[in-house]
């Protein structure tokens, strides 16, 4: 009689649980280190954006000036210029037509969520019409998740 041997064979084709826990736990924080890059890169954005269009504001501004283009609301009235102000306590903006009866809003701008004029910024820049100059000079500083941004606004009232 022949009597067959069989041998068992050992096969580790898969993973051990701890090896499977330290993969996991590298994933999670390769995870975490991203997310908390792209929420910083977000922030900044936000915070550069709104610079950005407090910059687009400026130049709407010197272009209406320069050009003399009067608004519908005083076509019968004298423009003297137009008038960038900052509610510096608040987070709103504007663009307004300085007529001869009074100013007339053109524009108006509201900060995103979570960012703030510094109360050290200049609040009040003027473009009078046709003769290129500018009233105001000065600094905006905007501060935001922990950040500042600051917009320098020279004597020709170019922004940078």
């Amino acid at each position: 009689m022949i009597i067959k041997q069989f041998k068992i064979q050992n096969y580790s084709a898969g993973f051990t649980l701890i090896e499977l826990i330290v993969v996991l736990a590298v994933a999670a924080v390769i995870s975490l280190v991203g997310i908390a890059a792209f929420v910083l890169y977000s922030q900044s954005q936000s915070l550069n954006a709104t610079a950005a269009d407090i910059a687009n504001m400026f130049n709407v501004a010197k272009s209406r000036a320069a050009s003399g283009v009067k608004p519908s609301s005083c076509v019968s009235q004298t423009l003297s210029g137009y008038k960038i102000s900052l509610v510096t306590s608040g987070d709103t903006y504007g663009l307004y037509a300085v007529c001869s009866s009074g100013d007339y809003g053109i524009l108006a701008g509201k900060l995103r969520s979570n960012i703030a004029f510094d109360p050290t910024s200049s609040e009040t820049f003027f473009f009078p019409v046709l003769t290129g100059g500018f009233t105001g000079e000065g600094t905006i500083v905007l501060n935001g998740f922990g950040q500042t941004k600051t917009i320098t606004v020279d004597s020709l009232g170019n922004v940078r």
